[in-house]
């Protein structure tokens, strides 16, 4: 696909509609005849191929050429977190005085079908003076995109990693080591929470390999928003997925936990856009998903499908509603969705290490505007009742403005948690 601007990307959105001579208003939308001309003219652009294999249709484009990311990728006879291959990476633009090394192991999918995956080790070149073996932190970093050069391997090689919060440059002056895993796994399945915990946890499992002397370093995960979902997911299935691992503990703040919320909160508002993604995401590992999607709705999903998160965020502003987009009425309310929303809403076992989430809160100012605060107090509790020792903090701001707000207690809880381990 060539490239676009960025407006351009941003109004991909609402393009079908205006090729089809409608307004692409979310009022216009929900109309029964504007949505039959817009499938009818979404289905004469489909080639044969994406009619063939619809679910083969939305998944991102493979990267090109050879390399690091080079198929074939030949998993038999490996076990999860066994490293496929190993790369030192020198980013366009020069970082003095640190280490990367992107590298990909042997992991599993949402179903428990093999897969790669992939995540990059940053570790500062000056010695570690504290006592024990030098920290680490898992920094899942919210990727809330569908492109494959979204992904934080691909991006810190380029010299175009943007860190959300800002914690990297900060954890890397504590002469930490940061492990960022490619969460969303080979699909980029946005939002899969098992493929996503399934990702973090093997590339720790691939970190102690390539790098043995960080396997008794004493790590904590962190996350927020897209990120939170796979720290809040690797330490729910670390005990049976990974129980040889030790984490002191994880800290995810802005934690999507239930779609039923995200659904009132987000479809057919401000953050459509993300929602609508999520949505294609999780399709990526239940391909049942595909089957609710109109033509319409399958045409954009096959347009943006490697789209990173400014654009996809961006769509927000035309909050559509995706139910209209849909083969059946109140296809949220469908035996598909609710299983596929039911899988992904954490709490059904307790995390073995401590936790400490937080929120934006109307208690305190704004509130999370996207996210709902009760979905976490919910998962806070079931941990709770779990045995799980959770720590709940309530914090300022809306979702953006929460994330700055909590970032000096959470670099203080890091620093305390990582120093009770030694």
């Amino acid at each position: 696909m060539p490239k676009l601007s960025l407006p351009a990307e941003a109004a991909l959105a609402a393009a079908g509609a205006a090729a089809a001579g409608i307004a692409g208003s979310a009022t216009a939308l929900r109309s029964p005849a504007v949505m039959r001309r817009l499938n009818d003219w979404a289905s004469r652009r489909l080639t044969d191929a994406q009619r063939a294999d619809r679910y083969a249709a939305i998944l991102p484009t493979p990267l090109s050429g050879p390399g690091f990311y080079a198929d074939p990728i030949d998993l038999t006879g490996l076990v999860n977190g066994d490293v496929i291959r190993v790369e030192r990476v020198s980013p366009r633009i020069a970082v003095p005085g640190i280490s990367i090394r992107r590298f990909m192991v042997a992991s599993t999918d949402t179903a428990g079908n093999p897969v790669p995956v992939t995540a990059t080790l940053v570790e500062p070149r000056r010695p570690w003076r504290g006592s024990g073996p030098r920290p680490v932190v898992v920094r899942n970093q919210p990727i809330n995109s569908l492109g494959l050069k979204a992904a934080p391997s691909h991006r810190i090689g380029r010299g175009v990693f943007i860190d959300m919060p800002p914690f990297l440059p900060l954890l890397l002056a504590r002469n930490y080591a940061v492990l960022l895993p490619d969460h969303e796994g080979p699909r980029m399945a946005y939002s899969a929470g098992v493929m996503a915990a399934h990702a973090v946890l093997d590339s720790v499992r691939g970190m102690t390999r390539i790098a043995p002397e960080l396997a008794e370093s004493p790590t904590v995960m962190d996350g927020y928003s897209g990120g939170a979902i796979a720290t809040v997911w690797a330490a729910q299935e670390q005990p049976h997925y990974a129980p040889e691992l030790r984490f002191a503990g994880a800290v995810a703040g802005g934690t999507p936990t239930d779609y039923a919320l995200l659904h009132r909160s987000m479809n057919g508002a401000w953050g459509a856009g993300l929602f609508a993604a999520a949505t294609i995401g999780q399709a990526r590992e239940y391909p049942e998903m595909v089957e609710l999607f109109g033509d319409f709705a399958f045409h954009l999903a096959t347009l943006v499908k490697d789209y990173p998160q400014p654009p996809l965020a961006a769509a927000g502003l035309a909050r559509i509603d995706l139910d209209v987009l849909a083969v059946i009425p109140e296809p949220f309310e469908s035996p598909i969705a609710q299983a596929v929303v039911g899988a992904n809403k954490p709490g059904a076992s307790a995390p073995q290490m401590p936790v400490l989430l937080y929120h934006g809160s109307r208690s305190k100012l704004l509130g999370d505007q996207f996210i709902p605060e009760e979905g976490v107090t919910e998962l806070v509790a079931r941990w709770r009742d779990g045995g799980a020792t959770v720590e709940y903090r309530a914090v300022p701001g809306e979702h953006m403005i929460a994330a700055g707000a909590a970032m000096p207690g959470v670099l203080r809880w890091m620093r305390d948690t990582l120093e009770a381990e030694r």
